[in-house]
């Protein structure tokens, strides 16, 4: 994106405020850039973001403000002060406008407005596929379709939000609360006798909802309801799935295993090569044979990883985390496929599957796994345990299922998990198949079933 000429001051100067939004801030500065105004300037206010959050918005931003202690107003009230536009528009780093006017209809009330009255424009949120329930439930009540003017209604929102500079000027954001910093400041203008206007034509999606906790039973009933009626929020696939960088990768100690004579690190990467979601497939080796045996079929391994990331105390994620530096020196990535080459058997579309998955379910991560029906004991330090449930009544009247983890058959992850090694630790996503043959994995000493 070209970055704009400060020497005339532009329409709207647009803050947002990031804090590791690395996996939506492109989406959302993408959409911004296709605007129909054009007469724009973004101030992106981050607040010690771990990710790659400033890196990407680099890519767009004309300023970029880093805040170490975050109160919201305050850094608003940053990101206006570095600002020079007439009107200020403020979105979330993990909102994305739903189309190209988005801006144009943000403005469009405070522009038209004759009285002088108008304080606050805030626009629509709605849910994504990937929203929980709560979520779905709270933005689908509180930003409904009838535009309206309010007078005595304080209610405003700066997920998505506008406002004059002038008024800004006499009302700035409190700099001392720690949330609802946007109702506050609704309450003010009211009280001095404004006027707050609410437009449903500028909307964006919105992953998180606006309120915290909750019955999450009652939520998706109401759901259902709302579902029924106005039908199902927005796919989030459908919306950002070719904007991705998905890579597979494949992680290898020494020779690739063979299966009834087929050598299965060719046929984990011929597997790969399936799911046209994938662009590039990795293969992170310590055996240079074994990396140019990858690249002789079309695979990618321009590194070789050093020993000591093959001694037995190394675990995959360090692996991972190495071969995943080493990649994003060559290229952006967003979402990592994994496969490990010994899994003989791997059913269709499971790759297509588990990359739905993650972005529909919001997971951190999502793996292929089994269920197991039968009863599962642990055995610790001679103490036996149930695991789940230990009755052993009918299968089909438990009302818990047990799974059991492939993650070498076939996983999907964030890169930001894989940077922190955190990769089953956070919201997790599973993809059951079939235990056989599936479960099938290749052993120094044969077959054994995971």
């Amino acid at each position: 994106m070209n970055k704009r000429n400060f020497s005339e001051k532009p329409l709207v100067s647009i803050i947002i405020r990031t804090k590791n939004e690395e996996r939506w801030i492109e989406h959302c500065l993408s959409s911004i850039k296709n605007q129909t105004i054009k007469d724009h300037e973004i101030i992106i206010v981050d607040n010690n973001s771990e990710d790659f959050s400033v890196q990407v918005a680099s890519k767009y931003s004309d300023k970029i403000i880093s805040v170490k202690e975050f109160l919201p107003g305050k850094a608003i009230n940053s990101g206006v002060k570095a600002s020079s536009g007439k009107y200020i528009a403020i979105i979330s780093g993990h909102c994305i406008p739903k189309n190209n006017s988005w801006l144009e209809k943000l403005l469009e009330p405070l522009i038209n407005d004759k009285t002088g009255k108008i304080a606050g424009v805030y626009g629509r949120q709605e849910p994504l596929s990937s929203s929980s329930a709560l979520d779905k439930r709270d933005l689908t009540v509180v930003f409904g379709l009838d535009e309206r003017t309010q007078k005595k209604d304080s209610f405003f929102h700066n997920a998505n939000s506008a406002i004059p500079r002038e008024i800004w000027d006499q009302f700035p954001f409190d700099e001392e609360t720690t949330n609802i910093e946007d109702r506050l400041w609704g309450a003010l203008v009211i009280q001095k006798g404004f006027h707050i206007h609410y437009t449903p034509q500028a909307s964006v999606y919105h992953y998180h909802g606006i309120n915290q906790g909750g019955k999450m039973d009652r939520a998706e009933r109401i759901v259902d309801i709302i579902e029924d009626l106005e039908g199902p929020a927005a796919s989030l696939s459908k919306l950002i799935i070719d904007k991705l960088n998905i890579i597979g990768l494949i992680p290898i100690k020494g020779e690739p295993t063979d299966f009834e004579g087929k050598n299965l690190l060719v046929k984990s990467i011929d597997y790969l090569k399936e799911c046209k979601l994938i662009s590039d497939i990795f293969v992170s080796t310590d055996n240079e044979e074994t990396a140019q045996i990858a690249r002789d079929i079309g695979g990618k391994s321009p590194f070789i990883r050093p020993p000591e990331l093959s001694l037995p105390s190394v675990g995959l994620p360090e692996v991972l985390k190495f071969s995943l530096n080493e990649i994003e020196k060559i290229r952006k990535v967003d979402l990592v496929v994994i496969v490990e080459e010994n899994y003989p058997f791997r059913p269709k579309n499971l790759i297509e599957n588990l990359i739905f998955n993650i972005i529909e379910g919001g997971y951190d991560t999502v793996c292929a796994s089994i269920v197991e029906e039968r009863s599962i004991w642990l055995d610790r330090s001679n103490n036996i345990s149930p695991i789940g449930d230990n009755l052993m009544g009918s299968r089909n009247t438990k009302n818990e299922k047990i799974h059991i983890n492939l993650f070498g058959l076939g996983a999907v992850t964030y890169v930001d998990n894989i940077r922190r090694t955190q990769i089953l630790t956070n919201k997790l996503g599973l993809c059951p198949v079939p235990n056989y043959p599936y479960s099938f994995q290749i052993q120094s000493k044969g077959i054994s079933n995971e």
